[in-house]
C-alpha cells in the first residue's frame, strides 16, 4: 500500500526500469537484423462485418410500455417505423404514446398512426387532449373520423385543443364533422 506521493514516485522510479529490461529483452529477437526473419500470415476471421436486421419486430407488453415512454422515440420512429405498430398493439403503451410530448414528430415517421391510437376509445380522447393533436391528424384523418364517429366526447375535446384552428384550417371536412357531431 503506497502511503504517500514521495513513497508512489520511489515505485514509479523502482518499476520502470524493471518494465524495460523485461521489454526490451522480449523484442531483442524480434529486432533481429536477421534476412531470413519473415513476418507470419494473418489469422483469418469467420465473422464478417454484415449489417444484421431482424426478421421480425419483438411485440411484448413491457418492451413497447418501455420504448412509448422514451423521449427520442422520434429518432428511432424515423429509422425503422414498424416500432410504432408494434408499440400501438398495446392498449397501454398507446395510451403512454398518446401523451408523448413529441408525438407530431412520431407521426411524421409513421402516418397511420392517427388510426392505430384511434383503436380504443379512452387512447382516442387523450391523443385529442395532446397539443401535437393536429400533426398526427394532418398525417390521418381517417382515424380521426372514424373516432368521432364511435364517441362524441372526442369532438368536445378537440374543440378545446390549443391547435384546434390550425386543425380546421388544414382540413374543412374535420370542422363539418365536428359541427354535426358536437
Amino acid at each position: 500500500m503506497i502511503h504517500s506521493k514521495s513513497s508512489f514516485f520511489k515505485a514509479i522510479l523502482f518499476v520502470t526500469p524493471v518494465l524495460f529490461a523485461c521489454t526490451s529483452a522480449s523484442f531483442a529477437d524480434v529486432s533481429s537484423n536477421d534476412p531470413n526473419a519473415q513476418l507470419r500470415p494473418g489469422l483469418t476471421t469467420n465473422n464478417s462485418a454484415k449489417s444484421i436486421r431482424p426478421n421480425r419486430i419483438r411485440r411484448d407488453r413491457s418492451a413497447a410500455i418501455a420504448m412509448s415512454k422514451y423521449h427520442w422515440l422520434d429518432r428511432a420512429a424515423m429509422s425503422n417505423p414498424d416500432l410504432i405498430e408494434s408499440i400501438t398493439d398495446f392498449h397501454a403503451a398507446a395510451m403512454l404514446l398518446a401523451k408523448h410530448p413529441r408525438l407530431g414528430e412520431i407521426a411524421e415517421a409513421d402516418h397511420y398512426l392517427c388510426r392505430r391510437l384511434t383503436r380504443w376509445k379512452d387512447v382516442a380522447r387523450r391523443l385529442a387532449l395532446n397539443p401535437q393533436c393536429d400533426r398526427v391528424i394532418a398525417r390521418d384523418p381517417e382515424g380521426i373520423y372514424r373516432a368521432v364517429k364511435k364517441d362524441r366526447k372526442i369532438s368536445k375535446l378537440l374543440a378545446r385543443n390549443p391547435m384546434f384552428h390550425r386543425m380546421i384550417g388544414e382540413n374543412p371536412d374535420l370542422g363539418k364533422l365536428l359541427s354535426t357531431y358536437m
